[in-house]
């Protein structure tokens, strides 16, 4: 297998195993812990497996400060958001983290400008087609989850 396909295997069990969380917070806007679990387990032994078979386990550190980046910046927006913001997306911040920090570690502000940006144009353009109020609660896993996808993808890209 080649190494530019082992490289993908990360993104592709990451969008695998999470859009079914996507899916159920778009549903029930909520995010189970048992899928946010099952997600960053396996995502940690896709990654794990991944750095045994590359012999690479440099990303490992930068991976971690990044996934700390985003978790504590979701913590902060929990604590301080009076109920806006649900502790499931703190807990989802933590795949969205690996998979950022994995591919992309220096672009984690970056994930987090686009998950706010498409939730706040999806939410504007559901208030303009009468679909939702400003009280209006909007599922923002799916918007962490593309965001995540979209800078990944991105440093795919780019090399």
């Amino acid at each position: 297998m080649s190494q530019a396909i082992v490289s993908l295997i990360p993104l592709i069990t990451f969008v695998l195993f999470g859009i079914t969380a996507v899916l159920v917070d778009i549903r029930e806007h909520r995010l189970p812990n048992i899928l946010t679990i099952r997600l960053t387990v396996v995502l940690l032994g896709v990654l794990a497996i991944t750095s045994l078979r590359s012999g690479a386990w440099s990303g490992w550190l930068p991976m971690v400060t990044c996934t700390s980046y985003i978790c504590g910046t979701f913590l902060l927006l929990f604590a301080v958001s009076k109920n806006g913001l649900g502790f499931g997306d703190v807990k989802f911040a933590l795949p969205c983290g690996l998979m950022v920090g994995w591919y992309a570690p220096s672009q984690w502000l970056w994930c987090l400008w686009i998950s706010f940006g498409l939730a706040a144009m999806t939410a504007v353009a559901m208030w303009v087609m009468g679909k939702a109020s400003r009280t209006s609660a909007i599922a923002f896993g799916p918007f962490m989850y593309f965001s995540a996808i979209l800078v990944a993808m991105k440093a795919v890209m780019s090399g």
